[in-house]
């Protein structure tokens, strides 16, 4: 059984599934927050009619699973005569990792939404009228007030989800896209052995797990640090 772990081709998918599986958590990470970062914006801030847009989207790409998604977009889409040779054809369903990256992105910034939601909603209305009081604009007060207040709020939160992305990564694997998971995996089936390679892959999943726990904590330090010496004394 051990005698897989010296063969050099599992290696070398652990270390090229990682390159992804790191790629696709922090790209769905960037984009989704971008996008649930507006969509948090649209809901509190936004009349009644772009609240409820806001909110549909929300409710809807947190109720579809991820699987789904996946299966929808990859081998669904693709189907749809008009859309080859279209940019969103040939930039992302064209490419199982950049069709990943989007239905991921998608996904998780309803998630991000109602997380930097909770945010906004933490600041206290008052220290938002006093930044509007001395002339700030709606986005100077979201830059300078609200978004580094709630941004303190759900860093706890925001680790939390991106260990989740992380995990959820593996999915990918079913529409051919060679991950941390996936690699691996058809490396221990050619050698009759996917135990073995499952267990190496576990140990670099809880690596990655300790990586985003420590980067959270760290950036929670210099932010109570930077918050503290901000206070006017």
């Amino acid at each position: 059984m051990a005698d897989i772990l010296f063969e050099p081709q599992l290696w070398a998918a652990i270390l090229a599934g990682l390159l992804v599986t790191v790629t696709l958590t922090i790209a769905s990470m960037i984009i989704g927050l971008a996008l649930g970062t507006g969509v948090a914006v649209a809901r509190v801030h936004g009349n009644r009619a772009v609240s409820v847009l806001a909110g549909a989207y929300v409710f809807v790409l947190r109720g579809i699973p991820l699987l789904m998604l996946l299966f929808l977009f990859y081998y669904g889409l693709p189907r749809i005569a008009w859309l080859r040779g279209t940019w969103f054809w040939n930039f992302v369903l064209i490419s199982p990792f950049r069709t990943a990256i989007f239905v991921m992105s998608l996904n998780n910034s309803a998630y991000l939404a109602e997380i930097v939601r909770g945010g906004m909603l933490s600041v206290r209305r008052g220290l938002i009228e006093a930044g509007r009081a001395v002339g700030m604009s709606g986005w100077q007060c979201f830059r300078r007030i609200e978004g580094p207040i709630a941004l303190r709020a759900i860093l706890g939160n925001l680790g939390n989800e991106t260990v989740a992305v992380m995990k959820a990564s593996a999915i990918a694997s079913v529409i051919t896209v060679h991950d941390l998971m996936g690699g691996p995996a058809v490396v221990g089936n050619l050698y009759l052995d996917p135990f073995t390679p499952l267990l190496v892959v576990g140990a670099f999943y809880l690596l990655l797990v300790a990586g985003i726990d420590w980067t959270v904590a760290r950036m929670q330090l210099r932010l109570r640090v930077s918050g503290r010496q901000e206070t006017p004394r």
